[in-house]
């Protein structure tokens, strides 16, 4: 499914066209990983971090559903940062944050992809084709980005609490959650909402059961898994998944 959108908003952005997420209007039109965001938090009054925020799609969305969050949108590619800004322009509760977010704070190297939904701190796997087809994954540029920690921003920021850590990093996911050791360590993050890729997509990214062992010893516990995606011959190739800490449920 995720594969689905991701080819269809590629073919739609070479034509000039873009794709956003219907307004919701009612509890039946929420798509079901975010309506147990939603049961699972409670509150409106909330602060989001939607880390790999692209073009501000998934930003917009939780706008809609928690009319009073803080929202917290970080995206580290120049390009794509231009139209999340113009994207969520009008929106004076979604914070534009033009950083990588992973373990070290400085400066690390990006690769640009054909499709920019694709990049990433990690260069692209060799096998990366064979698992998504392609174009998709081609790196067509490597430039140098700034990078923090979610601790260093907490602290910061002085924020009290993340309600909701959305994580869509391209294969760094694993190393953003360690960057927020001290964070979890205090009780600062409720869920965790985040893609867990399961086949080789990019270099040197953290297989399935390395990422559960991660959350499992900072005592997240597994809520539900959605939006399976597989290759043509059956294989689960990605898979988003909720993780809750014990300290809320």
């Amino acid at each position: 499914m995720i594969y689905l959108k991701k080819i269809i908003k590629f073919f739609f952005g070479k034509m000039g066209y873009g794709i956003s997420p219907l307004v919701l209007t009612t509890e039946e039109d929420i798509i079901p990983e975010y309506a147990d965001q939603k049961k699972i938090v409670g509150s409106d009054n909330i602060t989001i971090f939607d880390v790999g925020a692209h073009h501000g799609q998934t930003s917009t969305l939780y706008n809609t559903l928690f009319k009073k969050a803080s929202i917290y949108s970080f995206e580290p590619s120049p390009d794509s940062f231009e139209i999340l800004k113009k994207n969520i322009e009008n929106y004076s509760n979604i914070k534009p944050i033009n950083n990588a977010l992973g373990n070290i704070c400085g400066k690390v190297v990006f690769n640009v992809n054909k499709s920019s939904q694709t990049n990433s701190l990690l260069k692209t796997d060799r096998d990366g084709e064979k698992t998504w087809g392609e174009n998709l994954l081609n790196t067509i540029d490597v430039i140098n980005i700034d990078c923090i920690t979610i601790d260093e921003f907490v602290e910061k920021n002085e924020i009290d609490c993340i309600d909701i850590l959305k994580l869509d990093t391209q294969g760094t996911e694993y190393q953003v959650i360690e960057g927020a050791a001290n964070t979890i360590a205090k009780n600062k993050i409720k869920l965790i909402y985040l893609e867990i890729i399961t086949m080789p997509t990019y270099s040197d990214q953290k297989h399935f059961d390395e990422i559960l062992l991660l959350l499992r010893n900072k005592e997240f516990n597994l809520f539900n898994l959605y939006n399976y995606s597989h290759t043509g011959t059956g294989a689960l190739r990605q898979v988003d998944a909720i993780f809750v800490h014990k300290s809320f449920q």
